[in-house]
């Protein structure tokens, strides 16, 4: 079954717009905690909470690049990921 988004909006009593703006916000943040969540569990492996302190690491010679160069790169990603989600959350 397929329900419009005008369809929806009459049987909460809101507006289309504000449906829809209340979808796309939910979504970002499911997105946003999905991002997170990943974010966090790489980190976590090596023993730190953010690409700012993987990249100590490295700059300290407590860990060699090429050997967390994969895990480095994904989370530098998803912290560009999470950015721009946040963005789009102040813009919404």
């Amino acid at each position: 079954m397929t329900m419009s988004a005008q369809a929806v909006a009459r049987q909460l009593a809101i507006s289309p717009q504000d449906l829809i703006r209340q979808a796309i916000q939910a979504f970002l943040r499911e997105q946003a905690r999905f991002y997170n969540a990943e974010r966090l569990k790489l980190c976590r492996k090596y023993g730190v909470s953010s690409l700012q302190e993987m990249d100590r690491l490295v700059a300290q010679g407590k860990m060699d690049e090429e050997a967390i160069l994969h895990d480095l790169q994904r989370v530098d990603f998803l912290t560009a990921k999470l950015r721009k989600i946040e963005e789009l959350l102040e813009a919404a």
